[in-house]
């Protein structure tokens, strides 16, 4: 029987290998929270919240940026890049550029969120106490991380120093620089075509500008609006964690976590919905066709060149 793949299929494979990159860096971050049921409470780290400064995007190209991400990730029987409100992410991560005093929404703090509570000392169950939601306290950067975000940011030339990587890598063009050419490029491109702007067009038109516009710029937006999709709220997209809805993935599960220890037995006890030893109840395994094989087996081969494979 021929099994096609879902829209929420491709999504979840397609960040297995970018997990890196989509999940939020607060995950790894250190906070100041309540004691975890029994264990020591992590040492604290200093951390800052970023001061509010004008939004980088005009109202225009905003719009613009908007409707990318809604042909990146659509809106159809599931919720796409417009619910998740990705185009808040990449106006959040080009507005600001951090500085020695304002490290900026680079790495969210942690370790926890306020999404899940502490499990119960005694049995392991979960209990009513929740942590404060510490993701959004922002932790300070070491001067390579300052440097690299600026030249990230601003490119090399305008950053002094940023030119350490010139003579290998060449000068490095930044992602506002890349934003505001490419969104006039692509402005151009629907006028020509369809004569009104990308926003005012049909999904249809829309696509057919993507595919006749520069493949970098597009590839640049589209990274940023899985990134947008999928990293934790508190980065301003995946609004009302509708991009983890749309995966099945729980995000940040601690403190609770997935097997909850229970000192009355001294062993673990696991969560009936997200069990460790054994696949998720409502997963779905059914095989796929011959040709969605095949394709999986070529992303594979890209993603590790060199590498041998089964055929």
């Amino acid at each position: 029987m021929t099994q096609t793949l879902t829209r929420r299929q491709i999504l979840r494979w397609g960040l297995v290998g970018g997990a890196a990159l989509t999940l939020p860096a607060s995950l790894v971050g250190c906070g100041d929270d309540d004691q975890l049921g029994g264990l020591p409470t992590p040492s604290p780290l200093p951390t800052t919240t970023p001061t509010a400064v004008p939004r980088f995007l005009s109202a225009d190209e905003r719009r613009v940026v908007q409707a990318i991400t809604g042909r990146v990730i659509p809106t159809d029987d599931l919720p796409g890049a417009l619910e998740a409100d990705a185009v808040e992410y990449i106006d959040r991560l080009l507005s600001f550029v951090p500085d020695v005093d304002s490290p900026g929404n680079v790495y969210g703090g942690g370790p926890f969120s306020n999404r899940n509570p502490f499990p119960d000392p005694t049995t392991g169950a979960p209990s009513t106490n929740f942590p404060a939601n510490s993701f959004p306290q922002f932790l300070p950067l070491t001067r390579l991380q300052l440097l690299s975000w600026r030249v990230h940011l601003l490119g090399s030339a305008n950053v002094p120093g940023g030119d350490f990587n010139d003579a290998t890598l060449g000068p490095v063009t930044g992602i506002r620089d890349q934003y505001r050419t490419g969104i006039a490029a692509l402005q151009a491109e629907s006028m020509q075509m369809f004569g009104g702007a990308f926003d005012t067009l049909t999904p249809p038109q829309q696509d057919a500008v993507l595919a006749a516009s520069d493949a970098g710029f597009v590839g640049l937006v589209t990274d940023h609006t899985l990134e947008g999709m999928f990293s934790a709220p508190e980065y301003g997209g995946n609004r009302n964690l509708v991009g983890w809805t749309l995966i099945q993935y729980d995000g940040d599960s601690q403190p609770l976590g997935y097997a909850i220890f229970d000192e009355t037995t001294m062993s673990y006890n696991e969560r009936s919905d997200k069990p460790t030893s054994m696949a998720n109840p409502n997963e779905d395994f059914a095989g796929v066709d011959s040709t969605t094989q095949r394709f999986l087996r070529a992303l594979v081969r890209v993603a590790n060149p060199g590498t041998p494979h089964f055929p």
